[in-house]
């Protein structure tokens, strides 16, 4: 499969970090310019020890408040726990930190460090490990390799002046970033466009981190050029249905991406009815064939849906399972969900068309909805989807 290139359209915003403490200051002139004859001190003034410790209160009550299905992977103690990250700066903290040790590596070498050390107030969307590795292995060696083009899509991952947690983001609903790209929140700031935050509300010295499970990418006009050698932005796979692929192994993203589409599904518990009925129908081949495709894979609830009889119907038919099937395959391009929403249709092998269309930012096909969409593979983009597509 063509890895994917991002043409330069316009050129990279650079980062920049937002002036906070004002409300602050002022609040501080204020209190200094109060009559201190109408009301006296009557307490003694706080030590130094006493501050630290009322500091050190705080501290441990933010860095226990974090929730999330990830959050049990985060070590329990040390300067990598939830605690020791509360006392560190942002990049520091991730640093100490082993299920973000890609992410560390990528700001390392975009240079931005000191950047993410400052002094804020940050809010960060970290990219997991296997975020990271579910991209496609070329496009990453990719990215990594253009540092303004790797500034870009780090820089989109970080609202610069606010530090806020999940109930903020489901509150703002969307934000701008360094990058100058905007990010869309769900409703109670657990998703972020379409991503899922597997840990949220991490607390550092200077930021609130929210750790996910899907690189964003930022709009194709924010991302500097690239050695990419497609002309499509990179995606990277997010939907609700994501997180039931395997975290590791054959069947993770990262596993499907090394393989042709019929393998790469064939390692995915979440699809093996889809798998056993390409098996039937002899396509496995062609599905494995050089490519590119871009196919939509009925889940394998998406298929218990159909009435038994029907379903049935279908397996026992050779001919009518294969026309089914190749109406689910677009042929001669591997379409990310941005590209196809921009279509609005497509011709499939079938020789009928889909009708592609954007609902609340998931990509919908013939009024189904895309439970994971933009899943690399090989020599295909495969979209998950929740129902099973039938020919007029």
């Amino acid at each position: 499969m063509n890895t994917l290139q991002t043409p330069r359209n316009r050129r990279l915003r650079r980062p920049y970090l937002a002036v906070a403490g004002l409300a602050a200051f002022a609040l501080t002139a204020a209190a200094c310019g109060s009559d201190d004859a109408a009301a006296p001190a009557t307490n003694p003034p706080t030590t130094q020890a006493e501050s630290s410790d009322s500091m050190s209160d705080s501290m441990s009550e933010m860095a226990g408040s974090q929730f999330g299905p990830a959050c049990a992977a985060v070590p329990e103690d040390g300067e990598g726990s939830f605690g020791g990250m509360a006392n560190d700066p942002a990049a520091t903290a991730a640093s100490n930190n082993p299920v973000l040790s890609t992410l560390v590596s990528a700001v390392a070498q975009a240079g931005l460090v000191d950047t993410l050390n400052g002094d804020g107030p940050f809010t960060i969307f970290a990219p997991s490990n296997d975020a990271f590795a579910a991209l496609p292995p070329a496009d990453l060696e990719a990215v990594l390799a253009d540092k303004d083009l790797l500034t870009s899509i780090l820089t989109y991952h970080v609202v610069a002046g606010k530090s806020l947690d999940a109930a903020a983001l489901g509150a703002a609903g969307s934000l701008e970033t360094v990058n100058g790209g905007s990010l869309e929140f769900g409703a109670d700031g657990t998703t972020v466009n379409g991503a899922n935050v597997i840990c949220s509300d991490v607390t550092t010295a200077n930021a609130t981190v929210h750790i996910i499970d899907t690189v964003l990418m930022p709009p194709a006009e924010e991302m500097s050029g690239s050695s990419m050698t497609d002309s499509s932005a990179m995606m990277a796979p997010s939907g609700s249905g994501c997180a039931a692929v395997p975290a590791d192994g054959e069947g993770s993203f990262g596993g499907m991406a090394n393989d042709p589409a019929a393998t790469a599904a064939s390692n995915n518990p979440v699809l093996s009815t889809l798998v056993s009925a390409v098996a039937q129908a002899g396509l496995v081949d062609t599905l494995n064939g050089d490519g590119p495709f871009t196919i939509f894979a009925p889940t394998n609830d998406a298929f218990a849906a159909l009435p038994a009889a029907d379903l049935q119907a279908v397996l026992a038919d050779t001919d009518l399972l294969t026309s089914v099937l190749t109406y689910h395959v677009i042929a001669g391009q591997s379409l990310s969900s941005q590209e196809l929403i921009e279509m609005g249709t497509a011709t499939t092998v079938n020789g009928a068309d889909l009708v592609i269309t954007d609902v609340d930012g998931t990509l919908t096909v013939n009024g189904i909805p895309t439970v994971c969409m933009d899943v690399p593979t090989a020599n295909a983009t495969v979209h998950i989807i929740g129902g099973v597509l039938l020919p007029g």
